[in-house]
């Protein structure tokens, strides 16, 4: 049987076509992608895409969904596996830049709403849940007065702009004189909340 003829099972067929997006992007970049491509990649006749994911904004917006829940995934290995809730803290922020280099087919479209359903709810539930893993963790670091008086809210939506802006930055290149050694270093820096609030935080403690 040959791969255009195989017979596919509802999450079969799914699957199949997020994983051609995935192969698209990688080959060729977000703009290359669309459904009749997805459709050639994945062996299946091109109305299949259409019959499961409207447009090619639906099939983004899967794929953004599946990302997101991959993404969560690996910041709440990290969060379980860390020592100690500043550990924790730090961990999710190499998760973050681990997750942005190494499926970067994911990340270069979750993201940008413009290429998304943004209403789709599916879509909306994996990205809570993404940041809410976040939030725990600072939740652990707040508990353990490592944080000072901050709204934790805050302190998760500071977190997440400055991760996702060095990850942004090393993805196009501009630091291209870093090492990965610098960005161990640089995130030990970010995801302490703030040298200065840690000292006082702990010094308070003592």
């Amino acid at each position: 049987m040959t791969k255009g003829k195989q017979a596919y099972h509802h999450g079969d067929l799914r699957t199949a076509l997020l994983d051609a997006v995935g192969e698209i992007i990688r080959d060729s970049g977000v703009g290359a992608v669309s459904l009749r491509e997805a459709a050639r990649r994945a062996g299946v006749s091109h109305s299949a895409p259409a019959h499961h994911f409207g447009d090619k904004n639906g099939l983004l917006t899967a794929y953004a969904t599946r990302g997101f829940e991959i993404f969560r995934e690996q910041m709440q290995t990290a969060l379980d596996s860390a020592p100690d809730p500043r550990a924790a803290f730090q961990a999710i922020g190499r998760a973050y830049v681990s997750f942005a280099l190494e499926r970067n087919e994911y990340f270069e479209i979750m993201f940008r709403e413009e290429l998304h359903h943004s209403e789709d709810p599916e879509l909306d539930d994996a990205g809570r849940r993404a940041f809410a893993v976040l939030l725990e963790a600072v939740r652990q670091v707040a508990e353990a007065g490592l944080v000072g008086d901050k709204n934790p809210m805050h302190v998760a939506m500071s977190a997440w702009a400055t991760v996702h802006g060095m990850a942004t930055l090393w993805l196009t290149g501009a630091p291209s004189k870093f090492t990965d050694e610098d960005l161990g270093t640089l995130l030990e820096g970010v995801f302490e909340v703030s040298q200065t609030e840690l000292v006082e935080a702990e010094g308070g403690a003592a």
